[in-house]
């Protein structure tokens, strides 16, 4: 079974189960070269992305207490930032290794393995959401 995901380049099927995305398939497809990075440096890069989200997190309470509801920019809603920071736990914890299928050895100055890593996270915290939403529909 598959997905299907669209960017600039059209179209591309994705593994149903796969937690990346077309970005990170076009980089494997692009660079196909089967030397990952070790675990550990998904499991800090995960650290990191959980650094982000909670700093943006910090902002987001500072921000409606100085404005309350007039923010002047777009403010992501707390219940996806919260899922972004459970999905970047589990990659600190190692989980969905697997799913890191971008190589070591890649050009862009490691875009295609930034883009890997917010597609696992990304889809992870969409899972997530999608089965509270279900937990509590009636």
């Amino acid at each position: 079974m598959y997905r299907i995901e669209k960017d600039s380049l059209g179209e591309k099927q994705i593994p149903a189960e796969a937690l990346y995305g077309i970005h990170s398939l076009r980089a494997k497809e692009n660079f196909p070269v089967d030397i990952l990075f070790p675990v550990e440096w998904y499991k800090t890069v995960g650290v990191t992305k959980l650094a982000c989200y909670k700093t943006y997190k910090k902002f987001r309470e500072a921000a409606s207490e100085k404005f309350g509801e007039n923010i002047p920019v777009k403010i992501i809603d707390n219940k996806i930032i919260d899922a972004l920071i459970d999905a970047a736990v589990e990659v600190a914890e190692g989980k969905y290794f697997e799913h890191f299928i971008v190589p070591a050895v890649q050009g862009g100055a490691g875009t295609s393995i930034n883009m890997n890593v917010n597609e696992i996270i990304g889809n992870v915290a969409m899972h997530e959401l999608e089965n509270k939403c279900k937990k509590y529909t009636y």
